[in-house]
Formats: structure tokens, C-alpha cells, sequence
């Protein structure tokens, strides 16, 4: 591949990611949670109950700062805490009834949006964008979670993944 290739493809990876969190804050925003909290209501969703632990990890995230994403979900009343019987230290989150409530206005918000976008697609365009995209993030956490290519800033010894 060609370096304008490659570079065109990060150009159009920077714009699209300005897009689709300009558009998650405007769909969060009318729901009353922040982009993490959103992020945080799906995880817990998908997985029906779980660890902080857990979702930390599932989420790419330190355990202490998803706890206190957590907290702010318990207090608003969209997420409940129970101890794990097996495991009396490990606390277990879960929707609750309101929590469910969001999660479903969220998705039905959302999908709309997306669906429009999609048709919006010249005819078969879609087809290729719902089959592609779930194999390019699937690389691209592989390619993190092994090293990837050990890319460095001048001047700097920390490898970007």
C-alpha cells in the first residue's frame, strides 16, 4: 500500500472519529449520561451482571476509574450493586428497571440514526460497512493486545499502541 494510501485512510479514521463521538454526545446528552456512562450502561447490558473488574477490563479501562463511573450510575438509580456470593469481596453491577429503561431509549435512538445513515448509502455500500467494520476493530485490538509495531515518538521510549 501506498503511503497516500495509508495516510488518506487516517485522514478519513480521524474525521469519522470526530463524527461518531460528536454524535454520541448529542444522543447521550438528551439521555441525561455522559459518553462513558453510555459506554458503561451497554457493557453492563451485554453482560447482564458483572464485576467492576470485569467491565474494567472488557472496557479497556483502569478498575478505578470505571468504580467511580459506577458510583455515579448507582446514584442515579440506572445501575444496582450486589455482593458476588462466591466471592464476598467482589461486588456484582447490574441494570435496574430505570437502567433498562435508558439503555433501551438509548438503542432505539441510536439504531434509528444509524439506519438512516446507513440507507442513506449508495445501494449494497452498507452491506460492505457492516461487514467490514467489526473485522477492523477485531485487528486492530489484536494488533494492540500483541505489541503491534512498536511505533515510538522521537525522543520518547514509550511504544504507541
Amino acid at each position: 500500500m501506498s503511503n497516500s494510501s495509508i495516510r488518506n485512510f487516517r485522514k478519513g479514521l480521524r474525521v469519522l472519529e470526530r463524527q461518531v463521538e460528536l454524535a454520541l454526545i448529542t444522543q447521550t446528552e438528551c439521555c441525561g449520561v455522559t459518553p462513558a456512562q453510555c459506554h458503561l450502561l451497554f457493557e453492563v447490558e451485554d453482560a447482564g451482571e458483572a464485576s467492576v473488574g470485569d467491565l474494567a477490563s472488557s472496557l479497556e479501562l483502569d478498575a478505578s476509574t470505571l468504580s467511580r463511573t459506577v458510583d455515579g450510575l448507582v446514584k442515579a438509580g440506572l445501575l444496582a450493586r450486589r455482593e458476588d456470593p462466591a466471592n464476598r469481596r467482589r461486588q456484582l453491577v447490574c441494570l435496574t428497571a430505570s437502567g433498562r429503561e435508558k439503555v433501551d431509549y438509548i438503542n432505539d435512538l441510536c439504531d434509528r440514526y444509524y439506519e438512516g445513515l446507513l440507507a442513506a448509502l449508495p445501494t449494497g455500500e452498507a452491506g460492505t460497512i457492516l461487514e467490514a467494520l467489526p473485522l477492523f476493530v477485531k485487528a486492530m485490538r489484536a494488533w494492540r493486545l500483541e505489541g503491534g509495531s512498536g511505533i515510538c515518538c522521537p525522543g520518547s521510549k514509550e511504544a504507541i499502541a
